[in-house]
């Protein structure tokens, strides 16, 4: 059997890894209810009747924010 000791630099990097799953899963969570949204065809027909391209603009914000987390969390779980 192995233990394993974690330093004090670990811990805070897991717990820093810990703080940004969670805000990823949050950004995942926006996501999944946008898409739901979109799927809604009431809200369709009220989203065209106002046009532009709002549809793209909210899934490229949320795509745009997890890869910011993302990228941040492999960061940190590198060092």
């Amino acid at each position: 059997m192995v233990n394993t000791v974690f330093t004090e630099e670990d811990k805070r990097n897991l717990k820093g890894i810990a703080s940004e799953l969670r805000e990823i899963s949050k950004l995942i969570d926006k996501l999944a209810e946008t898409l739901v949204n979109l799927s809604d065809k009431e809200l369709l027909k009220f989203l065209d009747a106002n046009k532009g391209d709002f549809k793209e603009k909210h899934v490229d914000k949320y795509q745009e924010k997890l890869q910011k987390q993302l990228d941040i969390a492999e960061k940190e779980f590198r060092f």
